[in-house]
């Protein structure tokens, strides 16, 4: 039996590092001695998550369309849990395990293991698997793992961020001998970079569609150096935006864009519900078809819950 790990869908970097390292683990603590455990990607990867494993001088997995999978094959499900995250050739009978750090949207008719914890990243968790069990990740894979706390804390500044996610980062940086400041850097520059990107690749750099009661929402994000250069395309993020909704089913789409350095999020929408939706749940003044957030800078704590609230329970 094959036990493949595996991300979401428009994989970030902590959704590619997570499963490998984690992967390792399982390997390292013999959990499932009986089977092979092999993490695979749900998509293509993004040019951050490729500078950090060549940094790490490991190969990317491969790609879960590239593999048979058995009906005896089981599946880890890590950093997600919902349904509208999940690679559509996973059996959901085949769900052995979660390790997340989301809210929890599940309905499984049987028990499985299940690792939730309100970190700034999956990887940390991860790392603290290693940490509890007295096992010593490679140096690749302590890389990796570094390197997507970072990528997922936007440099331990986000408002996710954990004293476990800094602990547990700096123990990396030093087994690493990595400069956290100066690869936190090289980082987001990797992030930032959208060259050769049409205005739907950027509408779909990093997203997520939520379930809000029924009720499906697209939010794509993208950290960057250099929001204006993003900023100034709107006009053609918003009509892309509108193509995804019809391609994705979603009733509402939305672009977060942050600047990473002054820590600061504009907001993309194309409809005049949106743009409702959007002022209420930030209390802000749209310009064009986007509006400044503030500070807010994590999807999951700072953004989609504020959308949710206004779309499920502000009339």
């Amino acid at each position: 039996m094959n036990i493949y790990l595996i991300g979401h869908i428009a994989p970030d970097l902590d959704s590619v590092a997570a499963p490998v390292a984690y992967a390792e683990f399982l390997d390292k603590s013999k959990r499932y001695e009986d089977s092979k455990v092999i993490p695979v990607l749900s998509g293509d990867v993004n040019k951050e998550t490729e500078f950090v494993f060549k940094e790490a001088k490991i190969d990317l997995p491969l790609n879960i369309n590239d593999i048979s999978i058995d009906p005896t094959d089981a599946f880890i499900l890590v950093d997600h849990n919902e349904i509208s995250q999940r690679h559509p050739k996973i059996p959901h009978e085949q769900v052995i395990e979660i390790i997340d750090h989301h809210k929890i949207n599940i309905d499984f008719v049987s028990p499985i293991r299940l690792d939730v914890k309100p970190y700034g990243s999956t990887s940390t968790i991860v790392y603290e698997h290693f940490d509890t069990y007295g096992q010593k990740p490679s140096e690749g894979i302590a890389k990796l793992m570094l390197a997507a706390i970072l990528s997922d804390t936007q440099g331990l500044k986000s408002s996710t961020t954990t004293g476990i996610d800094s602990e547990y980062a700096h123990q990396l940086a030093k087994t690493t001998e990595t400069d956290i400041e100066r690869f936190t850097f090289e980082l987001f520059k990797s992030k930032s970079d959208i060259t050769g990107m049409t205005p739907q690749d950027i509408a779909r750099k990093d997203y997520k569609i939520f379930d809000f009661d029924g009720k499906k929402v697209f939010i794509n994000q993208i950290e960057t150096v250099e929001p204006d250069k993003i900023l100034d395309m709107q006009e053609e993020i918003a009509r892309a935006l509108e193509e995804i909704k019809s391609i994705e089913g979603a009733g509402q789409a939305y672009c977060v864009v942050t600047d990473v350095l002054k820590v600061n999020s504009h907001i993309i929408f194309s409809t005049d519900e949106e743009k409702s939706v959007a002022e209420k749940a930030f209390t802000t003044q749209a310009q064009g078809k986007s509006a400044d957030i503030g500070p807010r800078t994590s999807r999951k704590k700072d953004i989609a819950p504020e959308i949710e609230r206004v779309i499920l329970y502000t009339k």
